[in-house]
């Protein structure tokens, strides 16, 4: 099992936030690699929702299964993701705070990510040789988001 944290700070109101890490136009634009997605449940967005996602990952595609566990946005977002081998839970949190920066306050939104990585057959060994492939990918997602969120 590996588990890792990371945190970004967005400079942008939760809200906005929100309007941008629910649109699933967008995941392109912030999941590099994500080639392509389906919604295999009617109502999209909630719990108990899932979706197939296809993503290029240390030079393959590899199908995943992403089934949202917990809602209560905008302040936390659950998601099991699946694959061969491996078994990805997110927990997603996010609050705002002010921050001063020389004479005025900004409002931003703070994202923080727990994600919990569990292996079964060839994906133990190829974990616990190169952990970096896993430990990595959340924290890239996040800072690709900001940078996406403060463009759009």
């Amino acid at each position: 099992m590996i588990e890792t944290q990371h945190q970004v700070t967005i400079p942008q109101h939760i809200n906005k936030v929100m309007e941008l890490f629910k649109n699933q136009d967008y995941f392109k634009e912030w999941q590099k690699g994500l080639v392509s997605f389906k919604n295999l449940s009617p109502i999209v967005g909630e719990k108990g929702s899932k979706r197939s996602m296809k993503i290029k990952a240390a030079g393959t595609t590899i199908t995943m299964i992403e089934e949202i566990t917990a809602i209560d946005l905008p302040h936390l977002w659950e998601a099991t993701y699946k694959t061969n081998g491996v078994i990805n839970k997110q927990s997603n949190r996010f609050h705002e705070k002010e921050i001063t920066t020389g004479n005025s306050i900004m409002t931003v939104t703070v994202w923080d990510s727990t994600a919990t990585f569990t292996f079964t057959g060839m994906m133990r060994l190829i974990a616990k040789g190169r952990p970096q492939l896993f430990t990595t990918q959340t924290h890239q997602h996040m800072e690709d988001f900001k940078t996406f969120a403060v463009t759009k």
